[in-house]
This record gives C-alpha cells, sequence and structure tokens, in this order.
C-alpha cells in the first residue's frame, strides 16, 4: 500500500508541475501576443492609411479600420508607367551588388585567411578601421568621385560604391580560418592551384555564410535610398524607393495615403522575400552573432 500511495503521490505532483508549467506557457504566449500586437499597430495604421481617400485620412488620421475603402492610391501607383521600370532597376541593381560583392569580398578574404604577403597585417589592420567609419563620413568624397568621373546617373554609380564591405571581408576572414588546413595542403598535393582551392574548397564550405551575406547585402541595397538619391536624377535610372518617393511628392502638400500606397508597393517584394528566405536570413544573424 505504501508503495501505491508513493506512485499516487508522484502522480499527482508531476501532473501539478505539468499544470504549473502549462500556465507558464500560456502567460508567456499572453505577453508576446500583447508585444506583438503593440508592434503592429503601425503597420496596421499605414496599411489602413493607404486603402483609405485623402479627406477620411484629413478628417480622422489615427482611425485603423479603413472607411471608406478605396483602392484609388494604389491605382494611382499601378498607373504610373515608370513604375515597372524603377522596379527593375532595383532588382538589377541589388543582384549586380550583391554577386559583386561576394566575388570581391570572399577573394579579399581568402587572401588575408591564408596568403601570407608582406603588410597583410597592416593592410587587413586597416580593413577593420572601415566597420568604424560611419557612411556618413565618406558620403560626400565619394559623391565628388563619381561626379569628377561623370558617372553620375548610371548604374555604375549605383552598384560601385557598395561592393566592397569591411564587414564582409571580416566576417569571411573569420569563418575561412575555421576551416581545416589539411584539406587546402591535400588540395595542394594533388595537384590544386590557389584559385582552385579557393573555388574547389573554400567556396562549396562557405555556402552558408555567403548565402547570409547575399541575403542582407541585397536587402540593403533594395532599400537604401540615401546614396540613390543623389546618385540619380534622372527619372531613367531611379530605383523603387526614389522614384515612388518622387511620384508621392506634391509642392503644397503630402499624400498621405498615395505615400503608404508607395511605401507599401515597394516593401512588400521585401516581406515576400522574407517570409521565403526567413530560415536563412535567422541563420545568418546566428553565423554574423557568432551563435554558430
Amino acid at each position: 500500500m505504501s508503495v501505491i500511495s508513493e506512485s499516487t503521490s508522484i502522480s499527482r505532483t508531476k501532473e501539478a508541475s505539468e499544470r504549473k508549467q502549462s500556465r507558464n506557457n500560456m502567460y508567456i504566449l499572453i505577453g508576446i501576443s500583447i508585444f506583438a500586437f503593440i508592434w503592429l499597430i503601425p503597420i496596421i495604421w499605414t496599411l489602413s492609411i493607404s486603402f483609405r481617400t485623402e479627406n477620411s485620412i484629413i478628417t480622422d488620421l489615427t482611425r485603423l479600420v479603413p472607411f471608406p475603402f478605396t483602392l484609388e492610391n494604389y491605382d494611382f501607383i499601378v498607373k504610373s508607367s515608370r513604375i515597372p521600370k524603377w522596379f527593375m532597376n532595383s532588382l538589377f541593381v541589388a543582384i549586380v551588388r550583391t554577386i559583386l560583392q561576394l566575388i570581391v569580398c570572399s577573394l579579399a578574404a581568402y587572401s588575408f585567411a591564408r596568403i601570407k604577403f608582406p603588410g597583410s597585417k597592416y593592410i587587413f589592420f586597416f580593413v577593420l578601421i572601415g566597420l568604424m567609419v560611419p557612411g556618413q563620413a565618406t558620403f560626400i568624397p565619394v559623391y565628388m568621385l563619381f561626379s569628377d568621373l561623370n558617372l553620375l546617373n548610371t548604374y555604375t554609380a549605383l552598384i560601385m560604391p557598395g561592393i566592397a564591405s569591411s564587414f564582409a571581408v571580416f566576417l569571411l576572414v573569420q569563418f575561412f580560418k575555421g576551416i581545416p588546413i589539411e584539406l587546402e595542403e591535400a588540395a595542394r598535393l594533388d595537384g590544386a592551384s590557389r584559385i582552385g582551392v579557393y573555388f574547389r574548397i573554400f567556396l562549396p564550405l562557405s555556402t552558408p555564410v555567403l548565402t547570409a551575406l547575399a541575403i542582407f547585402t541585397f536587402l540593403g541595397t533594395w532599400n537604401e535610398f540615401l546614396w540613390p538619391l543623389v546618385a540619380a536624377t534622372d527619372p531613367e535610372y531611379m530605383t523603387i524607393t526614389i522614384g515612388l518617393t518622387n511620384l508621392t511628392a506634391t509642392v503644397d502638400r503630402i499624400e498621405f495615403g498615395t505615400t503608404m500606397a508607395a511605401a507599401w508597393t515597394a516593401g512588400l517584394p521585401i516581406v515576400i522575400f522574407f517570409f521565403i528566405f526567413q530560415k536563412r536570413i535567422i541563420s545568418g544573424i546566428q553565423i554574423s552573432s557568432g551563435i554558430k
């Protein structure tokens, strides 16, 4: 009987512990849901404004329900003949810059990580200093350089400044140093050259970190605003973020509905991109933050 009562007591204690854990999980879920809803309020508000008429927005700016509902703001955006051109400009610039950055930065990181040459440590030190220099500090010199070269209002001006990245080089150097040197030595014994080792050993093993860098570079380039604003004043070369801003700008007042519709039009591809590559983005954050 004592054995049975002891077993029953253990069972009851376990059930009570499970109920307590379940209640704690429920409280945590409720708390997270509240914070998530608070975070979503501005997003819902901007989406609601994009579906409202300008008169209703001016009358009640804080309303979350789009009433009266209208698609005239999106209709204005879609009927603009330059929207497809701006969209393709952003896509072209983002893809080309991403590819070139991966090539240039991975080659630089490979040389720093595996090739010993005079002054390599000092050069890498100056690369690391680039991490501490804000982009605003080099903005005017870079603009003057491209202006003197007559490269403003070209795809070259939109792509070239973002190819070299100190962060990308630093991250890849740390990753390359973690690759066993025995793999490289074995490849060299089989007759592989330096560039052969780079393509056959380092690039295949670096797929996770290269994918993370590609995603971050693409997203950053697509959302970039300040540099395309001054580098591409010709509508023919504007990106989607700059083109929609100019499209919705008026002299006398701000068109809130059209502006929010333009923002959602420019941001929707990024939202879709995030849901498609969500796992890759999270793993990329883990890699860049040193969790893996």
